[in-house]
């Protein structure tokens, strides 16, 4: 119960006004496509960004239609996700740990900027991402590889390396999100990359140059089952997977990669899962089945 009336308590919080006015309605563009980086080539990492945002945020629809007009300009190197903070719980601890005032709120590489409230145009959110894009951060790789089981099922990889000549102390978050995503804002019009779930956070401690320190592999693999979190429903060619690094400290971004799920058939066009991913389906069936019999007694 406590759990939940601190949800609430979240999203009072996040439902009071922000600064400004919003009239400008959000684009309904899918098209799916990684950053560009045309014009600014010298970009220490891939900017990433959280838009915290509810659908019944009156200011929001702009800071949606401005955010993505950004990322489709491909003019950066640019990663955001929408933290649709009243609709989707399995987000919140995100959205605290931000320590969110209202909404529209913007953090662009976890808070090394933050810009709260209706914007004039999106100038300032270009500002941020440049200012962003400029700092020196550490030397960190990372690679993400998305397979697409079928039945809403995802199996995520993630290696992260550090190229520093020092060791370097991090935190992973990965975030599966729907490209149009199935909550709108309050003009109608659906967010864009809106976040479903956080299906890895993980502490990472990487002496200089390994990726497996102290025996211990630095490739993470999670294989989510959209169907156990609500979402059994989505779409492969509507869904990505971002994984971006921040530092312990300061909780900034240092780098960011994403991914979009590529298909994962034998020859034989049967889909094919470890024992321990057959065991988490047949305990997902299993629940259904004594859902769906306790229904029945009702």
């Amino acid at each position: 119960m406590k759990k939940y009336l601190v949800a609430i308590v979240i999203v009072s919080i996040l439902l009071l006004p922000a600064v400004g006015a919003s009239n400008l309605l959000a684009s309904n563009k899918t098209e799916i496509k990684m950053p560009l980086n045309i014009l600014e080539d010298d970009f220490t990492h891939g900017v990433f960004t959280e838009y915290v945002t509810t659908t019944e945020c009156g200011y929001c629809p702009e800071a949606s239609s401005q955010l993505y007009s950004i990322y489709d300009s491909g003019d950066y190197d640019f990663y955001y996700v929408s933290l649709v903070a009243d609709a989707n719980y399995k987000i919140y601890d995100r959205v605290k740990e931000l320590d969110v005032p209202g909404v529209p709120d913007v953090y662009f590489d976890g808070g090394y900027r933050n810009i709260i409230g209706k914007q004039d145009d999106e100038q300032p959110y270009r500002n941020a991402i440049q200012q962003c894009g400029n700092r020196d951060v550490p030397d960190i790789d990372i690679d993400v590889n998305v397979q697409w089981k079928g039945n809403a099922i995802l199996k995520i990889s993630v290696t992260v390396q550090n190229n520093e000549p020092e060791d370097y102390n991090g935190y992973l978050r990965v975030y599966i999100v729907e490209i149009e995503s199935r909550w709108n804002d309050v003009s109608g019009h659906p967010y864009h990359f809106g976040a479903l779930h956080m299906p890895i956070e993980k502490s990472l401690a990487m002496p200089q140059a390994q990726i497996k320190p102290l025996g211990d592999s630095y490739t993470f693999t999670k294989t989510w089952i959209g169907a156990l979190y609500g979402f059994g429903d989505i779409t492969q060619d509507n869904v990505m997977v971002f994984a971006t690094v921040f530092d312990p400290d300061s909780d900034h971004a240092v780098e960011t990669a994403a991914a979009t799920p590529t298909n994962s058939i034998d020859n034989g066009g049967i889909f094919q899962f470890t024992f321990f991913e057959n065991l988490k389906i047949w305990q997902w069936i299993n629940a259904r089945a004594i859902r769906s019999n306790l229904l029945s007694l009702i």
